[in-house]
């Protein structure tokens, strides 16, 4: 009976350790996992900036007819000198005025012939002259310059040149430097946002591990104009309002 009891003594002994053993390997597992499995977290920072545009291209498009090519060459000449004059005139210096090469073509007119019924038997295709067609183009930084000589533009028809405006297009030609400086606005604003909320869990905010830089939205500054997945440059307005954001990915210790 004394043997039995030795026994179970000693195999529980052995039991247990096996148990305590166990659990150790378990608690230091996990210990290690803890210390060594460390998460992380993703954020986006953005921002936004309204600026003004400072470079203006505007065009307008002329044009002659006649039944004779020469005649109608030497028309638009003079339409052409006519047009630089009356931009000089208004302060656009002669460096920001491009004349277009000149676009020729031919016009026809259709000429029905009927038969006694009054049905359409054929037309014929009848030389009408040609059409001669230019375009100049003004490009400026003097923007509002610009946007008065193109609203002024039908006074040329007193001169008896037919002329006819196209929608300016705005430009700015700072835009490098800008895209730099909200690169950096938007980062900072993403590690403001990992910080924030990394510290509401009671964690710190480590290394950064990776990011990237979203695609550039300018769009017109209180415009019905849409992002775009392969971005947005906006022209048709003078004020604009331009977006980025920045992915990044932080450790958490």
């Amino acid at each position: 009976m004394k043997n039995i009891k030795a026994y179970w003594i000693v195999g529980g002994a052995i039991v247990l350790s096996v148990f305590i053993a166990s659990s150790i390997g378990i608690i230091k597992s996990s210990l290690y996992y803890l210390v060594t499995n460390k998460d992380d977290i993703s954020v986006t920072g953005s921002t936004s900036t309204n600026f003004t545009s400072d470079l203006i291209v505007w065009s307008a498009s002329f044009f002659k007819k006649d039944m004779d090519l020469k005649a109608a060459y030497n028309q638009i000449k003079k339409d052409r000198e006519t047009i630089k004059e009356f931009f000089i005139s208004k302060g656009v210096s002669e460096e920001e005025i491009t004349f277009k090469s000149i676009d020729i073509n031919k016009e026809y007119k259709y000429k029905n012939r009927f038969n006694d019924e009054g049905d359409k038997v054929d037309s014929e295709k009848i030389f009408n002259g040609y059409l001669l067609t230019q375009e100049v183009e003004l490009s400026s930084s003097n923007v509002d310059l610009v946007e008065k000589v193109s609203n002024e533009v039908t006074d040329l028809i007193e001169k008896d040149v037919i002329i006819s405006s196209h929608a300016p297009k705005y430009y700015y030609t700072k835009l490098g430097e800008l895209k730099i400086e909200m690169i950096k606005l938007a980062a900072q604003d993403g590690l403001l946002r990992a910080t924030t909320a990394v510290e509401g869990g009671a964690a710190d905010l480590g290394e950064l591990l990776e990011t990237s830089i979203g695609v550039f939205q300018i769009l017109g500054k209180n415009s019905n104009d849409k992002f775009s997945w392969g971005g947005t440059l906006n022209t048709l307005n003078k004020e604009k309002t331009a977006y980025v954001n920045v992915k990044q990915r932080y450790e958490i210790d």
